[in-house]
């Protein structure tokens, strides 16, 4: 069984010594393997595309190991487990929390082991659906690493034949602390410590690969035990990642890379690095090895030189070497080259490790494609290209034969709609570039035709008709040839050729035999339809407006209605005059329409509007100003400037008095814009003769002296005259008025 959700996968179906052998590498052989739980519970998982941390591997969980797949917000219940508990998880578990007093559903897998070097090494992950919730709580999942044999001693149990117990390896690097949620989260050995943000898995957290290293003495046996289980309950799964292929006891290692990810390579395409690796427990010395260059391809020819020697410096754990192969354009199939170190390990045993790739000439890419032949116009039908020869994944460019782009992809849909051929080219190119071209021909033969459409026009009447001629039907036993009509309003007609006593209007017909269908469509004039035609005179004015209505250039009609627009309307069977007086009464715009018909099936109309104006004085200056006013109707009233007023005293006495009463003879007037004052003496003199433009402000007076020369006139009787122009009327053009008069006075000096 394989499962998958998001990024990360899963399967179950192993044997124990499977797993196991899936976890070994270089320098290791094992044997004796056993596996207690169920068989849920273990199983390789595949991580390419995870953020577990390693590519490939075996999984062991407290439950079932399907309940890893999701995200973190899924809660993964860890159930059915095994409901086995061991002693020995439990002493581990009670030496982080004293609290915890059972295990239950256990996974074990055991086997013994012989290294071929003096160190043993693998790499692991911790996950748990129980973080972050339950830190030190008494729901504290524990798994362990327990190692037993010649060199240990610990207080765990282990098999007979293995007298100094066990030790459990699966502790925080540098302490002997074991790993739960409790020793590795964000607040405590946080640099070993991932929160699960992603979605390949269900785990709320997990460590960073962890490695463990081992020292062991070569040649021996050795016996190890992969445990875990849940802790007080059997809620929330816990699971270990166990890393492919990391289980090694080797002195150098050789393996090959490729970005295809197998063991080929392209001429002109890929390359290929070897690399040579060596234990950690080995990595304090220079280390310079030795290895043979065999194969079918030729060193400087098919491939670049490659370095005599492998020198690994103190602290270098691994070496990479590139192979780059050329592009010599010989057709010489796949070639092979292969690097083998040999080694005398510590055991005396001696130890092969090869790489072997193969090298490919560029290829001939095929394209298979197939022409395509419709019967019937088509908006799209699916072109579909597949490609051979070269190097998985395949992209398509489809171009017109112009080279315009109209597609990518394997298939794309092109559209053909009437009868004859057209040519796409396809390129196919593979993931080194290489690429090919192939054209693909879409040919339409559709027979099936509407050769003609015969049309009758319509009166008002509806005598009209469409008639379709169709020519290359196909039928057969089971299917004729079928018509189907529609007018414009969507309403169906005869399933026939021909469709009779119609209005004017679009038709439209569907015929379908028994390879496709053809649609067209046609239009049935009407004769003689009539015409509305409506003037009006006045169309704007003062209420009351009499409007006189002419709709004598109207055709083809046999009854009229004119709607005014103020509710009411009339109706005539002949061409005459209407009039309607609007009083304002209603709108100040009137929406008048004439629907002048022919019999009962057709008509038309004609729209106009009647504005009728707000009329008053419209000048703000006027007495009378309408603001509401939208035609000035000559009813402006102005005001009109009062009447010049002059009046005088017949007595002054300039002779400076205490009181300085009555020391200036002037005159009393109102509405005045200018006034002239003259006085005379008995014998005609004048004595006195002043102007002023502001008799408001300053008016003439005479102080009793002549012509202000500072000599006092004499005492007597003065004759007076003066002119008087009154006030301008500002909105007509009349002259301002002008009064004048005279009289005499009496100057007394006592």
């Amino acid at each position: 069984m394989q499962v998958s959700r998001a990024q990360l996968t899963v399967a179950s179906g192993m044997t124990p010594e499977q797993y196991i052998q899936s976890l070994v590498g270089g320098g290791i052989v094992i044997s004796n393997v056993t596996f207690t739980g169920n068989a849920n519970q273990i199983g390789t998982f595949d991580g390419v595309n995870s953020n577990i941390g390693f590519n490939s591997g075996v999984v062991m969980a407290a439950g079932p190991i399907d309940g890893l797949l999701g995200g973190p917000a899924d809660v993964d219940a860890g159930q059915p487990g095994s409901g086995l508990p061991d002693n020995d998880l439990l002493a581990v578990a009670q030496s982080v929390n004293p609290a915890i007093l059972s295990t239950s559903d256990a996974v074990i897998l055991e086997f013994d082991f012989v290294p071929s070097s003096n160190v043993a090494a693998f790499n692991f992950v911790f996950a748990s659906d129980e973080y972050l919730q339950w830190i030190g709580s008494i729901f504290n999942d524990v798994f362990a690493f327990f190692v037993s044999g010649p060199g240990i001693t610990g207080p765990y149990s282990s098999p007979a034949g293995f007298p100094g117990g066990s030790a459990n390896v699966a502790v925080v690097p540098g302490t002997n602390t074991p790993i739960t949620i409790s020793t590795i989260h964000p607040t405590s050995n946080a640099a070993f410590y991932i929160q699960n943000t992603g979605s390949s898995h269900s785990m709320n957290g997990f460590t960073v690969p962890i490695p463990v290293e081992l020292s062991v003495q070569c040649g021996e046996t050795y016996h190890f035990k992969y445990a875990i289980a849940d802790c007080s309950d059997n809620y929330l799964n816990t699971a270990v990642f166990l890393e492919a292929g990391s289980f090694v006891s080797d002195a150098v290692d050789v393996t090959v890379a490729t970005v295809s990810g197998d063991s080929t390579i392209v001429e002109g395409c890929t390359d290929a690095n070897f690399y040579f690796t060596r234990p950690e427990g080995d990595v304090a010395d220079t280390l310079i090895i030795n290895y043979e260059i065999g194969g079918e391809a030729i060193e400087g020819t098919d491939y670049n030189f490659l370095p005599d020697t492998i020198v690994f410096l103190p602290g270098e754990d691994s070496v990479t070497v590139n192979l780059s192969p050329i592009q010599d354009g010989v057709d010489e199939g796949f070639e092979s080259v292969t690097i083998s170190v040999e080694l005398v390990n510590i055991c005396g045993d001696t130890i092969v490790s090869e790489g072997i790739i193969y090298i490919g000439d560029g290829p001939i890419l095929n394209i298979t494609e197939s022409d395509i032949t419709v019967l019937c116009a088509n908006d799209s039908v699916p072109l579909g290209a597949s490609a051979s020869g070269g190097y998985a994944p395949y992209t398509y460019d489809w171009t017109d034969m112009n080279g315009n782009p109209i597609g990518t992809g394997d298939t794309i849909y092109q559209g053909i709609s009437e009868n004859g051929s057209i040519d796409v080219l396809v390129t196919a190119t593979d993931f080194c570039n290489f690429s090919g071209v192939d054209t693909v021909t879409l040919t339409q033969n559709q027979t099936l035709e509407i050769d003609t459409i015969y049309v009758g026009p319509a009166t008002c009447e509806p005598d009209g008709f469409v008639s379709a001629i169709v020519v290359g039907e196909t039928t057969t036993p089971e299917h004729g040839v079928y018509y189907s009509w529609l007018n414009q309003a969507g309403a169906d007609g005869p399933a026939a050729s021909v469709w009779t006593d119609l209005p004017s209007g679009w038709y439209y017909i569907s015929v379908e035999d028994a390879v496709c269908t053809v649609e067209d469509s046609a239009f049935v004039e009407l004769l003689d339809p009539p015409i509305a035609a409506l003037t009006a005179n006045p169309v704007q004015g003062c209420a009351p407006l009499l409007v006189t209505f002419d709709y004598g250039d109207s055709q083809n009609a046999d009854a009229y209605e004119l709607s005014f627009g103020d509710g009411t309307s009339q109706s005539s069977n002949v061409i005459e005059q209407m009039t309607q007086t609007y009083d304002g009464a209603g709108s100040n715009t009137y929406n008048v329409q004439l629907v002048v018909f022919q019999g009962v099936n057709c008509s038309d109309s004609a729209q106009l509007q009647i504005i009728l104006d707000i009329c008053g004085c419209t000048d703000g200056n006027a007495i009378n100003y309408n603001p509401l006013a939208t035609a000035d109707d000559g009813s402006c009233i102005y005001p009109v400037p009062p009447e010049p007023v002059v009046s005088a005293p017949n007595v002054f006495t300039p002779n400076n008095d205490a009181d300085d009463t009555n020391e200036l003879f002037e005159l009393d007037t109102e509405n005045l814009q200018e006034l002239q004052l003259i006085v005379f003496n008995r014998w005609g003199n004048i004595v006195f003769n002043e102007t002023s433009v502001d008799p408001d402000n300053d008016n003439p007076a005479w102080n009793g002296e002549i012509d202000n020369s500072g000599k006092d006139a004499e005492a007597g009787v003065y004759f007076y005259k003066y002119i008087a122009v009154g006030l301008e009327d500002q909105f007509s053009d009349s002259p301002a008025p002008v009064v004048e008069g005279h009289g005499f006075l009496h100057l007394v000096r006592n």
